[in-house]
């Protein structure tokens, strides 16, 4: 595909349609963490069932992400889009519903797949579609919106719990994604690059998922057992099995879910690693600090937030 010399409207639509699905994706994940106090008492579960609603997302977000290299090439970005918009509509209404904590999981999960989706598929619209000159503008603009939307987040959670509810969250952005699914309709455009003869590596997607679900079953049980409890020692073990598994598979398997060789990069590793270690540091103070404020300080939902 030749590179564009302009950028037009309908461009500029397509991007912002999914750019804005994948910022209501991330504002609601982090809204949902000021509303665990409430939750807790409401809907009667622990803290350490009620934070699926953050682990759990952000874990079937990052097993999805691990398959677009292949997604993106396979299917059209039209039907992708749409697809994304209506999952993540559908998990809107479910949680705005929701009679019970299963029910929101279920609605959070398939809010999960859509932002999995939506994320890549705006990088892949940028970088197909803007010229190389300008590149730098729409990648830093994606990323504001990567970024602008956790910390918006709590905000909104914490103003919208205190005032009228937690389910007001969903309510306010069930209107927005049909405006954005009927957007995207009319502006995205274009066709898969094609995978060839290549098949999905279904054995890899399992391990990495198998592997990323067994991390966080550890951390978790290291936080509700102890660090030197039976149950995290043998999760911890558990972990470091799959990872060997999922390293040689990686190594020596015919299909590659993700190329491990850039990794080989000195530079690419060190990013990487203070990249995921941001990553951490941040989203655990996103976790920790709104429950310290409520519980402990006996902060109001709308405090905690801002």
């Amino acid at each position: 595909m030749s590179q564009p010399s302009t950028v037009t409207l309908k461009t500029k639509l397509a991007i912002l349609s999914v750019g804005l699905l994948s910022f209501v994706g991330i504002l609601v994940e982090t809204s949902m963490n000021v509303t665990f106090p409430t939750l807790i008492k409401t809907m009667g579960v622990s803290l350490d069932t009620v934070q699926w609603l953050t682990t759990g997302y952000l874990l079937l977000t990052t097993i999805v992400m691990s398959t677009t290299a292949y997604v993106l090439k396979r299917f059209n970005p039209k039907p992708l889009f749409l697809f994304a918009a209506l999952v993540c509509l559908l998990g809107g209404i479910l949680c705005w519903l929701a009679p019970n904590f299963p029910v929101l999981l279920t609605g959070r999960l398939l809010q999960a797949v859509a932002t999995g989706i939506s994320i890549p598929l705006m990088f892949q619209l940028i970088f197909t579609y803007v010229p190389r000159n300008q590149l730098g503008t729409y990648t830093g603009l994606a990323s504001v919106i990567v970024s602008l939307a956790p910390a918006l987040g709590p905000t909104y959670g914490g103003i919208l719990t205190s005032v009228w509810s937690w389910r007001a969250i969903f309510v306010g952005i069930v209107p927005l994604l049909a405006l954005l699914a009927i957007l995207g309709a009319f502006n995205i455009s274009g066709k898969a690059l094609g995978v060839g003869d290549k098949k999905f590596d279904y054995l890899g997607a399992i391990l990495l998922a198998i592997t990323f679900t067994s991390l966080l079953f550890t951390f978790n049980n290291a936080g509700t057992h102890g660090w030197l409890s039976p149950n995290f020692g043998l999760w911890c073990l558990w972990s470091i099995v799959m990872i060997g598994a999922m390293v040689t598979y990686a190594i020596k398997g015919r299909r590659q879910l993700i190329d491990y060789s850039i990794l080989k990069l000195p530079i690419l590793r060190l990013r990487l690693f203070n990249y995921f270690g941001l990553q951490f540091i941040n989203i655990g103070l996103s976790f920790v600090l709104p429950l310290f404020a409520q519980t402990v300080l006996g902060a109001s939902a709308m405090t905690a937030g801002l």
